[in-house]
């Protein structure tokens, strides 16, 4: 990058200290953003310097010109690291670049095994040097090398820049409305060598792999940085990993990295997700774009979509736009289709795959009353006798036009997600009961002498064999569908229903070994036994809605109590599985677990209180779903601190952990006695 002289503008010195912060901070923010949405790369580069300049310009004439009490509290403390914690310590030395005093951030980098800075933990070789070199913001080159020394085209220059935008958006989190001296930093080279450059779309099975290396010339003052990846989503994961070990330091107002990196890393589990209900309150695409964001940044690569309930219909549809009409809040919460074709595309190259989920039989109604012969059940009272909340609905499993109308469904949201790979179907909570009492599914069962007790769940697989059938025509593929546990997943000849090669059951049932549970254990265990791929959301730890009020009642909610940080990290589904399986558990059912979600349902949660529901607790679970640690949460505690920290500074609100002295004070907080699983 080019280096800019700092340029003397005297209208910045009218006007009080607090009006020039707002003025610089307003101008930095808005080029900030158009830099974020920025497609051109000569834009991302002159942006970038352009921020960079004024903050510069800002601060040379908002700091006080004499010390204050601010400057007095900085100077009377460092940090040291002591048995791998970082220690707030009085500092007794003399203030100055060269002091020997440390800040926070600084200590953080190599302070640990691993280092205090890293989130999630990489699987393999992590080596950093404790030399801190610093690098000037001003003069960073990023260069590419496309695979085999080929001529750069448009997939690899699309691929390329999307890496430019992502390393150099979270730089600028470590800068702006700081102050910062970029005179004397180093030079940064950093070189991305992708192998693959035609994967530009998430998977399920993409290569996430990556090799991260840095060395200094203090001869050349210079800092070569270089990612290896088989894909653009392995390098995607390095530059987050690069991104969390260069840091602000407020002693010398520069920014630090590590003189020497080498890092391998690759995920343990493929599917590592967060489930958004956006039914049942309407969330910004503002708000999910945030979200993925936060995602990007801990290594998550799919959300899950739950964009339709019984309560409300979102989603716009062309074909048939009476569902958007009826089943919409209001005519500013839904989604448009270029909305949401925006969404898959900003979460494309944050290295996220969105899945929809359109889930029936049951929890479909608003939406639907204006198509005839549709609805069984919509909306009856006392709801609580029909369904677990209001309003109740199912769709009728053997009318022809719910299925004309799920092939419209299910080929819009073709056009708009791409669900060729995997789609999830939902499937639980079905009253059979109301299917029972209908006297057209009453008719339809005596014709066909289905009088057992096994009928209903044949009507209820046959609506999903129905239903998979219209999936494979309108993706022409045979996408893997996912099912939520239900009553039918727990039958014993559920491999008659459902083919394993087809289906993937998504976990919400209770894990914990406790008789109360016995049902939802023995369904675990059954799916094990009979082979079945496994996605876990066991609401005795994953369900982020968990111990609020009771929204329908007095008291608390349903999966009381509140699921902590802790309960997401130590949710090991290999030891949930060894647990439950005993002596019928085979090495080979771990191979079973696909991964797992976090499950944020939105009946007490809307875009104003969802970032603090969500985080920083789905950072947790993503340490547990990328590195699968053998450790106990304690150990991470003072990395998680961390983290939520950094996600502060991406421009979200996570819910505070612990008073600040225990982030100062590594591990004087934690209870450090290991508890054993329940």
């Amino acid at each position: 990058m080019p280096k800019f002289n700092r340029v003397r503008y005297t209208n910045l010195t009218d006007g009080s200290t607090a009006m020039r912060r707002w003025i610089c901070y307003r101008t930095i923010t808005n080029l900030k953003n158009f830099f974020v949405n920025s497609k051109s790369a000569k834009y991302l580069l002159a942006i970038l310097v352009t921020i960079l300049t004024i903050q510069q310009i800002c601060f040379m004439y908002t700091e006080p010109s004499s010390p204050d009490i601010a400057q007095n509290i900085r100077g009377l403390w460092t940090y040291k690291c002591m048995k791998n914690r970082c220690r707030k310590t009085q500092f007794t030395g003399k203030d100055g670049e060269d002091s020997g005093q440390i800040s926070l951030n600084v200590c953080k980098l190599t302070c640990g095994d691993p280092p205090g800075s890293l989130w999630p933990m990489p699987t393999g070789k992590v080596q950093i040097q404790r030399q801190l070199v610093a690098i000037n913001p001003n003069n960073i080159i990023m260069e590419d090398e496309p695979p085999g020394n080929q001529e750069m085209n448009t997939q690899n220059g699309k691929v390329y820049l999307a890496l430019r935008g992502s390393f150099s958006t979270r730089l600028l989190t470590e800068t702006v409305g700081k102050p910062i001296k970029a005179d004397g930093g180093y030079e940064f080279h950093l070189t991305l060598q992708i192998q693959d450059t035609s994967v530009d779309k998430p998977t399920l099975n993409m290569d996430e792999s990556y090799q991260l290396k840095v060395e200094t010339d203090n001869d050349k003052k210079l800092v070569q940085g270089t990612i290896i990846a088989k894909t653009y989503f392995g390098a995607r994961h390095a530059t987050e990993t690069l991104n969390q070990l260069i840091v602000y330091d407020d002693v010398s107002r520069k920014l630090v990295m590590p003189g020497s990196i080498e890092i391998f890393d690759q995920p343990v589990y493929k599917y590592r997700a967060l489930m958004l209900d956006t039914s049942r309150n309407f969330i910004s695409i503002e708000a999910i774009r945030r979200t993925i964001d936060g995602m990007a940044s801990v290594k998550m690569n799919v959300l899950h979509w739950h964009i339709t309930d019984s309560h409300s219909f979102p989603l716009e549809s062309k074909m048939f736009p009476q569902l958007t009409i009826y089943g919409a809040y209001g005519p500013d919460q839904f989604y448009s289709q270029k909305e949401v074709k925006s969404l898959v595309e900003f979460a494309r190259w944050k290295g996220v795959k969105i899945v929809p989920e359109f889930d029936s039989p049951a929890h479909v109604g608003e939406g639907w009353q204006w198509a005839d012969n549709t609805l069984i059940g919509f909306n009856a009272q006392p709801w609580f006798k029909i369904c677990n909340e209001a309003p109740c609905g199912l769709v009728n499993p053997i009318s022809d036009r719910v299925f004309e109308m799920l092939q419209g469904i299910l080929s819009e949201m073709h056009d708009l997600f791409d669900i060729s790979e995997v789609f999830h179907m939902g499937g639980d909570e079905v009253n059979l009961l109301t299917w029972k009492d209908d006297k057209e599914i009453q008719a339809y069962m005596k014709k066909r002498q289905w009088d057992d007790k096994s009928s209903l769940f044949r009507l209820w697989g046959d609506f999903h064999k129905r239903t998979y059938s219209i999936l494979q025509k309108v993706t022409a593929t045979s996408p893997r569908a996912i099912l939520w546990t239900s009553k039918l997943t727990g039958q014993e000849y559920i491999d008659e229903i459902l083919d394993k090669k087809h289906y993937i059951i998504h976990v919400w049932s209770n894990a914990t070994l406790a008789e109360k549970n016995i049902e939802q254990i023995n369904q675990i265990r059954l799916l094990a036994k009979k082979g079945y791929q496994m996605i876990f959301s066991n609401s005795d730890a994953l369900y982020l809605d968990c111990g609020f009020g009771g929204w329908v009642t007095d008291g608390h909610n349903w999966c009381s109590p509140y699921k902590t940080w802790q309960q997401l990290y130590s949710n090991d589904m290999v030891a949930i599985l060894k647990d439950i399986t005993r002596n019928e558990y085979k090495p080979e059912m771990d191979r079973l677990i696909y991964g797992a979600s976090a499950a944020m349902w939105t009946e007490q949660v809307d875009e104003h209180n969802l970032d603090g529901r969500v985080w920083p607790r789905l950072a947790a679970l993503a340490e547990r779903l990328w590195t699968n640690p053998s450790t106990p949460w304690q150990v991470a505690e003072f990395r998680f601190l961390h983290q939520r920290e950094r996600l502060v500074r991406y421009g979200i609100h996570p819910e505070a952990l612990q008073p600040l002295w225990c982030r100062q004070n590594e591990g004087d907080c934690p209870d450090t006695t290991p508890k054993p699983r329940k």
